[in-house]
């Protein structure tokens, strides 16, 4: 893992790092990973394919947490991303700042909801 990332509900257990060997940014509640944002890499860029919360962790913000801490941190890198993960769409939605980091040549599925 490579931080301790606060937020909601007992988040003092909650790190997240990126595991390049698996492709996926993953966040853990102690010793359990809860969470993971999964991506392929194509040269600098990132693709995000989906995102997902174990269940019983779902509703304490957590997924918000992990999406800025993999986008910050592939902003740090200057990687730009191609998404196809409805869950980081929303996310970018709402935190218009970080649609800097969508490649326009390949965006995935950004903008093509009528945005």
């Amino acid at each position: 893992m490579t931080s301790r990332q606060p937020g909601p509900a007992d988040d003092s257990h909650v790190e997240i790092g990126d595991n390049p060997d698996g492709r996926f940014y993953e966040l853990r509640y102690g010793d359990q990973v809860v969470g993971m944002l999964v991506y392929e890499t194509v040269g600098s860029r990132r693709v995000l394919t989906h995102t997902t919360i174990r269940e019983e962790y779902r509703g304490r913000g957590w997924s918000k947490l992990l999406i800025r801490f993999a986008l910050d941190d592939l902003a740090a890198k200057g990687a730009t991303i191609t998404n196809y993960c409805p869950v980081v769409d929303r996310f970018i939605e709402q935190n218009p700042g970080y649609d800097q980091l969508i490649d326009l040549e390949h965006p995935g599925n950004w903008g093509r909801s009528g945005r």
